[in-house]
């Protein structure tokens, strides 16, 4: 059994050139944390992720492995941030891309793909060996859904 039972071949991408305010209104719809970047030939180039977003949006100083900072010096109100989100939303995704931690075939087997969701993974590209092309997505909502009895979808 290859990986193509549990992968999702219709599923929500990004283009290199798409908006950072165009890939968080697919996230919202498509209700997902990643989302690939594929550039105009459909080739995998990385992964727009709802943490670097996060990351871009955090001053440095909240970025320091020291625990939890003391932030209180610098205001924390929505507003703030959403001035940060504005001063970024008209960028290409391309300058916050991330690679993928991982990349599954077509031919790569279930559990090998479901191994790397337990690890931790959000959602997993599956990528054409030859061509590099996005062909599919596993998530561990495909991987629910296949190991549904028929007809209980």
């Amino acid at each position: 059994m290859t990986s193509a039972a549990i992968y999702n071949t219709d599923f929500a991408s990004l283009r290199d050139t798409d908006t950072v305010a165009a890939a968080t209104r697919s996230m919202l719809e498509d209700r997902v944390s990643d989302l690939p970047v594929t550039d105009g030939s459909g080739t995998l180039v990385g992964m727009f992720r709802l943490a670097r977003l996060f990351e871009v949006l955090l001053p440095r100083a909240a970025q320091l492995d020291y625990g939890m900072p003391d932030l209180s010096f610098m205001g924390d109100t929505v507003d703030q941030l959403k001035r940060r989100m504005r001063e970024i939303e008209d960028q290409p995704v391309r300058n916050f891309i991330v690679a993928p931690e991982h990349v599954v075939h077509p031919d790569t087997t279930p559990l090998e793909a479901v191994l790397l969701l337990y690890k931790g993974a959000n959602a997993v590209p599956v990528v054409a060996p030859a061509s590099g092309r996005l062909v599919g997505m596993v998530t561990a909502r495909e991987v629910l859904v296949a190991l549904q009895p028929r007809g209980s979808r």
